[in-house]
């Protein structure tokens, strides 16, 4: 395993992470894994020398028992949606009952939130000073987010920033790079598209000739939940994935895809979802 300096934080990071197991339907492409199946990753990823575990998906409730409690050789971060100060302390004192650890080492919380409620930054230094959160980690998920970031980079009072980026989406170059002249720590999500799309549409779909529909048509679940998002989607879904393919297969695009982003030495981790034991290895190849 490759491991990073995370920015300035004092964490020592494995190149890919382990991020939510497929938890939400709309990203089934590759399958939803049984709990076993998800116990059976973790320990893995952790016998491979992960010790990045991303949470807050509900997946948590499959961490294997001896994966919890304190230790200083795994980290975990800990995704909260919640728009109110108090709703994201309650989510960090719920996650650390379930880890039985006294901090969370990665705290997310989406951009847009943390700059248009001055309580949420203050609340989060709270947290800080009592123990409770070791980073706090920007998430670049929504478009302007990503907008703000390739034009400005990390802001003042984060520690890291969670961006899209991979093969066919690389618009977040230019907020990397001044991240890394910042000190700034750098996690990378969508690594695989997302698996909105399965790799088999990904790899066959003629993307010069598509539009955001196409995109529905090939992913049904989509049309069911997230139109409203169809553009976001599209832009890190869409593309020539087709060239990570020598020789052709879905477990030697996992592999080349994962290793393209590792190429930025600027990227600390890459948290990947995955399905299985199966394509756990084929991140692990990449290593």
């Amino acid at each position: 395993m490759q491991y990073r300096t995370f920015g300035q934080t004092g964490m020592t990071l494995s190149a890919v992470g382990i991020g939510g197991l497929i938890a939400h339907y709309w990203e089934g492409a590759a399958g939803v894994p049984s709990p076993d199946q998800k116990q059976r990753v973790y320990r893995h990823a952790a016998e491979a020398g992960i010790n990045l575990f991303d949470t807050g998906y509900g997946d948590e409730a499959h961490l294997p028992d001896e994966l919890r409690g304190p230790g200083d050789d795994r980290y975990f971060a800990l995704k909260s949606g919640a728009r109110a100060p108090a709703d994201i302390q309650a989510t960090v004192e719920k996650n650390l009952t379930h880890l039985r650890r006294d901090a969370i080492d990665i705290l997310r919380v989406h951009h847009n939130h943390y700059t248009q409620d001055q309580r949420i930054p203050e609340t989060i230094d709270a947290l800080k000073q009592a123990g409770k959160v070791r980073a706090l980690c920007l998430i670049r998920h929504f478009e302007e987010d990503q907008d703000a970031y390739a034009a400005h980079g990390p802001i003042e009072g984060a520690d890291a920033d969670l961006v899209i980026y991979n093969y066919v989406h690389r618009t977040q170059t230019p907020g990397i790079e001044r991240s890394a002249k910042a000190g700034t720590g750098v996690l990378a999500m969508k690594a695989l598209g997302g698996q909105y799309a399965s790799w088999d549409h990904k790899l066959k779909t003629d993307w010069t000739a598509t539009t955001e529909r196409t995109l529905m048509e090939l992913s049904p679940v989509i049309a069911e939940s997230l139109e409203d998002e169809l553009s976001f989607i599209y832009a890190f879904t869409a593309g020539p994935w087709h060239e990570l393919t020598q020789p052709p297969g879905p477990t030697a695009s996992t592999t080349r895809a994962t290793a393209w982003i590792l190429q930025n030495q600027h990227i600390d981790s890459v948290l990947v979802g995955v399905a299985s034991i199966d394509e756990l290895d084929a991140v692990l190849e990449a290593v």
